[in-house]
């Protein structure tokens, strides 16, 4: 297929654009690699008209505003225990080794009470994985873009339209059939299904399912005569006297 390039570069180029109006869900920031949650973040303060002067996969962000400086700086969405007032110690120090206004400190997995209480009095600013998405909410929802995007027949190379929402294939003008390439599940992980509270119970604390709710009238028996009988036996040992020997 002679235009399998061409429609491999325009797919991309689609495949780009949908994903920077696609909001992500809290799972899926909390499941990114530290670079790619960086990757997200660069993106949010360009489109709030800064500009980036590290590299995106840089360990912090330096971004300018109206000649104002600032420093970001991302948690790493792996570690699952929230921020601690020493990480934004360590950012409040770059502020100030950088000649910053202020620091922004991002984390997905949220902060401790003593983080919080220290960003009350420090050049930094906090935003949760909330905040955060509230943030990019913000910003994506502005610009409206319709799920409707552009695919090439790799067999000619005309021009189809394809939506994510429909997997139904088209066919270009010359009656060539083109699938869908591009489809919402391709940036939209499904939500993971809440368990019950017993499944997130150890074994041991899980209520016990009785096994002998329902018995035969000779296992009815034969346990309340047992039952009667070891109540006998307590009785009788409470007056024996006790020996040492």
């Amino acid at each position: 297929m002679k235009f399998a390039e061409a429609a491999d570069e325009l797919q991309r180029r689609e495949y780009a654009r949908l994903k920077a109006a696609t909001i992500p869900r809290p799972e899926q920031l909390r499941s990114m690699t530290a670079a790619q949650l960086r990757t997200e973040v660069a993106a949010l303060w360009e489109a709030l008209g800064h500009d980036i002067k590290t590299m995106p996969d840089a360990d912090e962000l330096v971004h300018v505003l109206g000649g104002r400086k600032y420093i970001t700086i991302c948690g790493n969405p792996v570690d699952r225990q929230p921020a601690t007032a020493a990480a934004l110690r360590r950012l409040r120090d770059r502020v100030v080794a950088g000649g910053a206004d202020r620091g922004f400190y991002i984390s997905v997995r949220g902060f401790t009470a003593e983080a919080r209480h220290f960003a009350e009095t420090a050049p930094v600013r906090l935003l949760d994985c909330e905040r955060f998405l509230q943030a990019v909410g913000r910003v994506r929802n502005a610009v409206k873009i319709s799920p409707v995007y552009q695919a090439m027949c790799r067999h000619c190379g005309d021009i189809v339209r394809h939506s994510l929402d429909d997997s139904a294939p088209k066919h270009c003008a010359n009656g060539h059939t083109v699938p869908q390439p591009i489809a919402r599940a391709d940036f939209e992980k499904p939500r993971t299904p809440a368990q019950p509270v017993t499944a997130m119970l150890p074994g041991a604390f899980r209520p016990a399912i009785g096994k002998h709710l329902v018995m035969s009238p000779k296992a009815a028996r034969r346990r309340a005569i047992k039952t009667h009988n070891y109540r006998r036996w307590r009785a009788q040992a409470s007056h024996l006297p006790y020996s040492s020997e």
